[in-house]
């Protein structure tokens, strides 16, 4: 030690102590410090020996006791002496600030950037939330070779690199998309110099990025993870007035975290300089110190091996060699704790030093057996701890324990390049570690944990990088959809699978072990102090702030990812807990939880209203429960004081140091009492009384509340953020099996091109489009084995499942409860229609594969059957999930049969359900429910996709990709339904006519809205000019074609399972009923076989947007109707009980060419029937036809095919005079989707129709008009109003009087109804109805 030797031998050992001393006093070696002093400072001792005798100097130094300013001093001249050797011998790296420009501490300059963003308080973090934006640093380089290194946070669209001050950016105009800008884009491998080119590798989230600068060579170079992607751009501008700053552009939703040198690189290239100076100085003496400390450590824990220590102990007693460590602690201190305020000296000094105290190694580094957190020596750590606790200041504390869990943070979110996961596993060890020292862990859960470090990305899990992945599955496997086509070799795919659940679990047990020590409940003597406590009001308060429309500010929103793996997580741990501790099955949340104050629900909705009117409404029914329960249970209200959880802190938290890592939320802490007990109040409410506090150790109930709690954030958890994660992995399986089918479809062209014997350009053509599908396949087979280890694995299917019981038993219980079952927060309903939603479309394992599924589908369909009309149920969300959950699961034939198979009343009291009137009520899902029922049943109706659209390519309708849109389902009728419909509808006539009037009332509705739109989408197109469309309004037509197309197939099933509805008139409204029904359908078939009407215009636009709106879907159901009661009609040998032929032509907008139409026109079919009468044995009309007579009809109907197939392809001259003739719609051009019986029928009917038409009698010439009704002018006006006396025909006035009860003309209400020509009463208003007008929907 040069430093002291100097100075000791200028002024001899007095100059030291200021005592001239030429021997040790007598009993020195003998005291404790002197003892301690010695051990501690031995290596910088030995210096001096051949100086000066062997402890003289340390003695020199005892002699001053009680005066420690000799220790101090001691320490003061060793930490100076050190940085002059270090700086002498070079050890430290030099820096120089020649060739940069700006301040000392390197940021992003804000007043820089264009568009927006935001930033972390430290502004090396950013978010982008604009379309493009770029900021620069606030530091520039024209000289040298520098680097700055950056994380990704996400993996999308961002350019990085450098760029001159003279660069002028736009939201268009990124980093190298102008002149002397330099950027990488790893997204798209591309290098940017205002043009492009192919470079470097695919870059993801987690990757450190370097980018260097040599402004000696003019060359600029890139590295991911430390390895070079080669020079990227070389000859750059250099000169005068030219500096470069680093810049960045991001995309929308694009973060990353930069360091310019604040702390050390991860990857630091040689001959490269960080931007920031780095703090060599306070590095040496921060290691030196942590040295110092860690020989204390070392002797407190191996104290009993030294026997001079052991004897002065017995000597002097423990507490004296303890305060005499303390002592050497605090000094040491003293240099230390203003050094651990930066983040360099923690991650470079602090970091390696707690490792190597507590056994932490890389993963290299570990021998086998050594997992999760086996093997540390805590011991040793703990008593690191309690130095530093007992030393520090507590915003010095503080702040090192900030730097040091964001150090691991950063580390932790690094991507990891091979699957054994070594730095994510380092990093958790020393955070279990750190936590499972006690105080430090309440320490860092009240400032630091949820407030100044997003917690939650400690429990996340990367998929690792594309080349760990290629090395780990070496052999890809893939299959098709439905599994009959297979490619590769699926058992080494299974092995590599497996293997990464190997390596997964190893992370995940490390993660649940520090979730452990966050969640102990007997850490502290009360329960209210514990760990679990505390724990508890952060994660209500992380719920809270992301919760769906929450306002609380923050920076950084947590990823989805991370709240899927902290779903997983929580829901391990509390399970584990429940078993050990609580030992109740099956976990059911008792509704007292949702209305007793014990959990606050913040601004979530509850299915009965806002939780204030509820209490105001209910609050004797809630009094009434609450004081039945006050016998058995105590509440604990956990009360938060206005200044909520992140007060609870004790210095002010805003940043003054950067942190490189992203990892800290961006809004400033308040100020507030450090005590956490001061915030949150725990008190046991019961009704009118308050009890006394539970014993030291808590009471059962409170720490079964504490998880009943933990499992009710659960399940809002996956409702924030983990149902969607799961839609995404969802959607990249999806994604992958499109690419198996473009892949077998390029398969089958191939074939046809070498049995053809085709162009070879052509076989190579598709033999090059294979292989990019093969190659994007095989990177997708990878990336969903990564998908079937860590997240569509068993145990993760089995915490949904486990959820998903709680959800419903919690349910049922709250249901059971009267009109609190209004009380339930509405994310329990949401959460449950989600997970029915992941168990049957996101998993790969289809849920009849869970053990005892079919019971728990009936289970869940029974509550979703009995409480979709529930009128509890007020908060309409909640409404319109569960009827989407019910659609849902009449989409399947697995849930079908599990509704099928729900006790008989159940089944009932849904189907009354849903035939009530769509009126006053969202009806849609409704209404598809009841198609689902019918789908494969009806009139050309077992396609799962249009006909129409099966040979059109391009985009997928905007509402297919919708789990529960149900035209793009197979078809799965329920005969079950069908039935349980019929018994209700002709059990009840009270409930069927209303449901059958708003039927059609909903079916005129969305016909002439659809029309009117068609109208002005032709308008628009026959205008000269260019006009676009808005695809709203292109959308919202779509939609109208829609619920059309559903109305018409639910009438289609009530007519063809229950006909009498309409057909039999001795039942009241049936006739109406029937008029008005068939007034529809002639007006929907004269708009739709219009040739040169607005549909079929616009359907041969064939507009995007509108691909589901063809001819095929609606006639097919309009068809399928009118067909089933003109049929009926067949059978009835009397004509005048024909009631449906008789009222079919009895409308005056009947067209029987209309008829013609569906099957090609009229000539079209008088040809058929020309073929079937040449070869049938008799001319009797169909109606009257033999066996033989049908047969040979359906044969006609077969050479009809190829007649018109061949007038489509426009082989000859057509002979029509329709011009369009070749492109009509026939039902003939679809005959693997409607059947020749059906073809049968149908010429049956217009033969019948035809022959009623010829024999109709014509009208008397004398009638006169002045008599017919002046609403429709059809009939005569023999009905007249009592006691207005005004008049309209029976039909008018029967339609009228279903919708409400005034006159046409003069609002008075109508007390009767009179048949002039019968003189009959056909009307009689019930005399307790009231007299006020009933205005109509």
């Amino acid at each position: 030690m040069s430093g002291l030797a100097g100075s000791s031998a200028g002024g001899g050992y007095q100059g030291f102590s200021g005592v001239g001393m030429s021997t040790p006093r007598q009993g020195m070696t003998d005291r404790p410090l002197h003892a301690i002093v010695r051990h501690v400072f031995e290596e910088e001792l030995r210096s001096y020996r051949g100086i000066y005798p062997d402890g003289q100097f340390l003695d020199g130094i005892c002699n001053e006791l009680p005066d420690y300013g000799s220790v101090q001093y001691l320490l003061r001249l060793c930490l100076e002496n050190e940085v002059q050797r270090q700086s002498q011998s070079k050890v430290i790296p030099p820096w120089s600030p020649e060739g940069r420009l700006g301040p000392q501490r390197v940021q992003f300059d804000r007043k820089s950037f264009v568009g927006t963003f935001s930033f972390n308080n430290d502004r090396l973090g950013l978010n982008s939330q604009d379309n493009f934006s770029t900021i620069r640093a606030n530091t520039c380089v024209f000289k040298g070779k520098w680097q700055y290194e950056l994380m990704l946070g996400t993996k999308g669209v961002m350019q990085v690199g450098w760029a001159t001050n003279s660069c002028h950016f736009s939201q268009e105009k990124g980093v190298g998309d102008t002149p002397d800008s330099y950027a990488y884009d790893g997204n798209r491998q591309r290098k940017w110099n205002v043009a492009t080119y192919k470079y470097g590798a695919m870059w993801q989230c987690g990757d450190i990025i370097s980018c260097t600068m040599d402004l000696d060579e003019g060359v600029v170079y890139f590295f991911r993870n430390g390895k070079p992607l080669g020079p990227a751009f070389s000859n750059i501008k250099m000169g005068f007035e030219v500096a470069y700053f680093p810049a960045v552009s991001l995309a929308l939703g694009e973060s990353l975290s930069i360091n310019f040198g604040a702390t050390p690189f991860r990857y630091p290239q040689t001959g490269f300089l960080p931007l920031e100076e780095p703090p060599s100085s306070d590095l040496v003496k921060a290691r030196h110190c942590v040295k110092l400390l860690t020989r204390l450590v070392d002797l407190s824990s191996n104290w009993n091996k030294y026997e001079n220590l052991v004897r002065i102990e017995e000597q002097w007693g423990n507490m004296r060699c303890k305060s005499c460590m303390l002592i050497i602690v605090q000094h040491i201190a003293a240099h230390l704790g203003p050094l651990l305020a930066t983040p360099y000296v923690v991650e470079a000094c602090l970091v390696p030093a707690l490792a190597k105290l507590s056994g932490v190694k890389q993963e290299a580094e570990f021998t086998s057996g050594t997992s999760g957190t086996g093997g540390l020596n805590l011991q040793k750590a703990h008593t690191l701890f309690d130095f530093l606790m007992a030393s520090l200041e507590n915003h010095e504390l503080q702040k090192c324990l900030e730097n040091l869990i964001i150090c691991l943070l950063t580390g932790h979110k690094q991507a990891a390049e091979s699957i054994h996961f070594a730095g994510q596993k380092y990093n958790l060890r020393l955070l279990y570690v750190l936590l499972s020292h006690t105080r430090l862990r309440k320490f860092c859960l009240s400032n630091i944990l949820f407030d100044k470090v997003r917690f939650p990305s400690f429990v996340n899990i990367k998929c690792i990088d594309e080349e760990g992945l290629s090395e780990v599955v070496q052999q890809v496997w893939w299959s098709s959809k439905d599994g009959t086509i297979t490619e590769g070799n699926k058992q080494a795919y299974d092995a590599a699978c497996s293997k990464i659940r190997k390596a997964i679990e190893e992370v995940e047990e490390i993660q649940v072990s520090i979730l452990r020590l966050l969640l102990m409940a007997t850490d502290y003597p009360t329960y209210q102090e514990s760990s679990r406590a505390l724990f508890l009001s952060k994660f209500r308060t992380f719920l809270k702030e992301h919760a769906p429309g929450s306002r609380a500010p923050i920076v950084g929103y947590t990823p989805l990812p991370v709240i899927l793996c902290l779903f997983h997580r929580l829901l391990t741990i509390f399970k584990e807990l429940w078993t050990a501790e609580v030992q109740e099955s099956p976990v059911v949340i008792p509704p007292r939880l949702f209305y007793d104050g014990s959990v606050k629900y913040f601004d979530t909705h509850r299915l009965g209203g806002l939780e204030s009117h509820l209490m105001k409404t209910l609050n004797k029914e809630v009094a009434r429960a609450l004081h039945q329960n006050s016998s058995e249970t105590s509440k604990v209200i956990n009360k938060i004081d206005e200044a909520g959880a992140s007060a609870v802190v004790d210095v002010d938290m805003c940043h003054n140091e950067p942190s490189t890592s992203g990892a800290m939320l961006g809004n400033p802490m308040m100020t507030g009492d450090s005590a956490v007990e001061g915030h949150i109040q725990h008190v046991n409410v019961t009704t009118g009384d308050i009890e006394d506090k539970p014993g030291p150790q808590g009471s059962a109930k409170m720490i079964r509340d504490s998880l009943l709690h933990l499992l009710d954030g659960i399940i809002l958890l996956y409702h924030i953020g983990a149902h969607k994660q799961l839609g995404k992995v969802a959607a990249q399986r999806d994604s992958m099996n499109e690419n198996v089918m473009h892949v077998l479809e390029i398969d089958k062209k191939m074939q046809y091109c070498r049995e053809k014997g085709l162009n070879p350009s052509l076989l190579e053509e598709l033999q090059g489009s294979r292989m990019v599908f093969i190659t994007k396949l095989e990177e997708q087979a990878r990336q969903q084995a990564w998908v079937l280890a860590a997240i569509h694995n068993e145990e993760k299917h089995n915490h949904l499942v486990f959820v998903m019981k709680v959800i419903l038993s919690t349910l049922q219980e709250s249901s059971r409860e009267g009109e609190l079952f209004g009380f339930v927060p509405d994310f329990y309903v949401e959460s449950l229609t989600e997970m029915c939603t992941a168990l049957r479309l996101y998993f790969t394992a289809p849920p009849e594969s869970i053990p005892g599924s079919q019971a728990l589908l009936t289970s869940v369909g029974e509550f979703l059957a009995l409480h979709f009309c529930d009128s509890r149920i007020v908060y309409a969300d909640s409404k319109d999930s569960l009827i989407q959950a019910l659609a849902g699961f009449v989409c399947h034939q697995t849930t079908l049969t599990a509704l099928e198979m729900m006790p008989l009343e159940s089944r009932r009291q849904m189907v009354r359900n849903l035939l009530q009137p769509y009126e006053n009520r969202a009806w849609a899902q409704n209404n598809w429910i009841l198609v689902r029922f019918w789908k494969g049943c009806g009139f050309g109706f077992r396609y799962t996709k249009s006909p129409h659209m099966t040979n059109k390519f391009g985009p997928k309708p905007a509402h297919s990709d919708n789990p529960n849109f149900t035209q793009a389902t197979a078809p799965c009728p329920s005969a079950t339904f069908q039935r349980h419909i019929v018994e209700v509808l002709e059990g009840s006539l009270d409930m069927a006519t209303p449901f059958l009037n708003s039927l059609i009332n909903q079916l005129n509705w969305a016909f002439s809205e659809f029309i009117g739109m068609l109208q002005e989408i032709q308008n628009a197109s026959n205008r000269p000019e260019r006009v676009f469309i808005d695809s709203r309004q292109l959308r919202i037509c779509a939609t109208c074609f829609d619920l059309a197309l559903a109305l018409l197939r639910v009438l289609e099933m009530i007519v063809n399972i229950s006909p009498q509805l309409f057909t039999d008139f001795s039942k009241p409204n049936a006739e109406p009923l029937l008029t008005r029904l068939l007034q529809l359908l002639c007006q929907v078939l004269n708009r739709v076989t219009g040739w040169s009407g607005c549909f079929a215009h616009v359907v041969s636009l064939e507009i995007p947007g509108l691909e589901t709106i063809h001819h095929y879907p609606i006639l097919t159901a309009v068809t399928g109707i009118l067909v089933t009661l003109i049929s009926h009609d067949l059978t009835q040998a009397n004509p005048k009980l024909q009631v449906a032929t008789k009222t079919l032509l009895n409308e005056p907008s009947f067209q029987l060419s209309s008829m013609y139409q569906l099957l090609g026109g009229q000539e079209a079919v008088k040809a058929n029937m020309s073929s079937s009468c040449s070869r049938s044995t008799s001319g009797t009309l169909l109606g009257q036809t033999s066996r033989s007579a049908e047969r040979s009809l359906e044969e006609s109907g077969r050479d009809m095919d190829f007649i018109v197939i061949s007038a489509a392809q426009g082989s000859g001259p057509q002979t029509s005079s329709n011009s369009n003739t070749n492109n009509k719609f026939s039902l003939r051009n679809y005959p693997d989707d409607v059947t020749n019986s059906e073809i049968s029928q149908v010429e049956k009917v217009i033969v019948h129709l035809e022959s009623c038409v010829e024999n109709r009698s014509e009208p008397a010439a004398g009638d006169d008009e002045d008599s017919l009704c002046t609403i429709c002018y059809a009939y005569a006006a023999v009905a007249v109003f009592e006691p207005c006396t005004h008049s309209s025909c029976r039909a008018c006035v029967t339609h009228h009087l279903m919708n409400r009860t005034d006159c046409f003309f003069c609002k008075t209400t109508i007390q009767a109804v009179r048949d002039q020509s019968t003189g009959t009463v056909v009307y009689q208003a019930p005399t307790s109805e009231a007299s006020a007008d009933q205005k109509p929907k």
